[in-house]
């Protein structure tokens, strides 16, 4: 049996300014859920826990955020807010009911904005190694930060690849992916790429990145809702970085601070995984299925 799946089929959303893409997974389901993905990401980062949700009688429904991929044409401003809106016109334009919203990295941040402003159009959100406020050490600015918690992802934006192979090299190279590169993986790596060879890029637009990134870290308007949850939201944070190394994106220490402030939120810690494989793995998404009892 698959262990992930693919979408099925593409829609367009009108939003702001122009035509959102978001890709359907399964069509037989009786529910529906948002997955809504990282910073640099696309909707393919969704296959695998994709699979368990089809499995368990949803219609799966994840975009491309503005700024990525095949919606990396849609202009600013960006940030949670603007992502927010755009996830409500999904919902209301593809006639989704009270779907099950999921948010990876940043995409936790999206969920939790879109939660705030169009609580109506959400049956419950679960956040995936994201979407409580980075902690800034003592001593740092923003600026200084960027660099250092997401200054490859950044890096690789510069880059130019002279073929789809080179980019997939570039990519099971990651330290993320060590000790495993899924196969499905490959799909993920080739829809990041815009232009023609030799000269590919990733999509991402640098301006969203920087844009979205101050939302990230001591933003007032997702600090407020999250101390304004009604109810329970699941949280399920990677015990490994984004490069895989041993300081994780939530250290314990402003995690527990965190969860003392935001009393809704419940932290599950999922082993052996790091922010990528959280997800992008069957191991990662396994456990996260295992635990929201699809």
């Amino acid at each position: 049996m698959s262990s992930s799946v693919q979408p099925i089929q593409k829609h367009t959303v009108q939003v702001r300014d122009g035509l959102l893409s978001v890709y359907q997974y399964g069509s037989t389901g009786t529910k529906s859920a948002l997955l809504i993905h990282g910073i640099t990401s696309s909707h393919l980062a969704w296959q695998f826990l994709a699979k368990h949700l089809v499995d368990a009688g949803y219609v799966v429904y994840a975009p491309d955020l503005r700024g990525r991929a095949r919606s990396n044409h849609l202009p600013g401003p960006f940030g949670m807010k603007t992502h927010a809106k755009d996830m409500a016109d999904l919902i209301t334009e593809l006639q989704l009911s009270s779907p099950l919203v999921i948010g990876h990295s940043m995409g936790g941040f999206v969920a939790v904005a879109l939660n705030a402003l169009h609580p109506q159009l959400v049956s419950k959100i679960v956040l995936v190694d994201g979407g409580l406020p980075l902690s800034i050490p003592a001593g740092m600015d923003l600026e200084q930060l960027l660099p250092l918690v997401l200054g490859p992802a950044l890096a690789r934006l510069e880059l130019t690849f002279e073929s789809k192979s080179a980019y997939q090299d570039y990519w099971r190279a990651h330290p993320a992916f060590s000790a495993e590169f899924p196969s499905e993986m490959l799909a993920y790596v080739d829809h990041d790429l815009v232009g023609s060879e030799p000269s590919l890029q990733p999509s991402t637009n640098k301006e969203a990145v920087a844009q979205d990134s101050a939302d990230l870290w001591g933003s007032s308007f997702i600090d407020q809702a999250l101390i304004d949850l009604k109810s329970p939201v699941r949280l399920f944070r990677a015990v490994r970085g984004l490069q895989n190394e041993e300081t994780p994106l939530y250290p314990k220490a402003p995690l527990d601070a965190a969860l003392d402030r935001y009393p809704m939120i419940e932290c599950i810690t999922v082993p052996d995984t790091n922010h990528y494989t959280i997800l992008m793995a069957n191991s990662g998404a396994d456990a996260v299925a295992a635990h929201l009892k699809l």
